[in-house]
């Protein structure tokens, strides 16, 4: 079986980081690797959530255990997400030095909400972008890696973005979330090829969190099974909105998912 390594926030009692990444790719035939960033006992937004580890948590340390316990190879694909301090963040870089497959999601901060990280470690992730395969990114954090505000990032503006890093930097892009016509628009981009595909909004019954973790699970799953690239979009935008709809509100009318061509936008 394909082995995945997951360096992320192990939260014991949320759908989110690690367990996130867990809950979607165990089923899938993946021997899974877990690497905690932080270990909380619920997500941070609950306000009696509690750190149980030290500050001293060092991901390298762990990731080299684990390479020597269970063999693991520089070519294992591997999932960075939240990254609480400067600590950890030294250690996922040595780790991004070392595996040859990486895809970032550069937990951050969301539209509405803004930057939710030491401003220190946002900017630590503008200094790796280019060294990953893969980036799944929400709005407002690819707007922040491109020194963009979400009030004035035209479409347009934002594609032309995309596609020169993916060009310069041979990285497949994931944005999530951006808002658009009344709609929410995911596009994914690897060189001058780009998709996009719009869902409408849910109404949550409270403020959903994991719902980007729950994508880039997601989106490394049909990475690793080297699907086409408008395969890929569709099929992740059909199984996060068919799974964020089973905790809304609103009717749970089925949606056909059909990606359309950004590419000369």
């Amino acid at each position: 079986m394909t082995n995945i390594i997951s360096i992320q926030s192990t939260v014991l009692n949320d759908l989110v980081g690690n367990q996130a990444a867990r809950y979607m790719l165990s089923s899938k035939q993946y021997n899974f690797y877990e690497i905690p960033t932080i270990v909380l006992t619920s997500h941070k937004a609950h306000k009696n959530s509690i750190q149980l580890n030290s500050k001293s948590l060092n991901p390298w340390l762990i990731y080299n255990h684990l390479k020597r316990t269970y063999s693991l190879r520089s070519k294992d694909f591997t999932i960075i997400g939240y990254t609480p301090n400067l600590l950890s963040a030294k250690a996922v870089k040595k780790i991004i030095h070392k595996q040859k497959k990486i895809l970032l999601d550069p937990v951050m901060g969301d539209v509405g909400v803004g930057l939710y990280i030491n401003k220190e470690v946002a900017n630590f992730f503008k200094t790796i972008i280019s060294q990953v395969s893969y980036i799944s990114a929400n709005f407002f954090e690819w707007s922040y890696l491109n020194d963009k505000s979400t009030d004035s990032y035209s479409l347009n503006i934002l594609l032309k973005d995309l596609k020169k890093f993916s060009k310069k930097n041979k990285t497949t892009v994931f944005v999530r979330s951006v808002p658009y016509e009344k709609k929410i628009l995911n596009i994914l981009c690897k060189g001058n090829q780009v998709w996009g595909i719009t869902t409408p909004y849910i109404n949550f019954k409270t403020r959903f969190h994991g719902a980007g973790d729950l994508s880039t699970a997601l989106f490394a799953h049909h990475i690793i099974q080297k699907e086409p690239l408008k395969k890929v979009l569709e099929n992740v935008t059909k199984e996060i909105y068919s799974f964020l709809l089973t905790n809304s509100r609103g009717p749970k009318n089925k949606i056909i998912f059909k990606a359309k061509s950004l590419s000369n936008l």
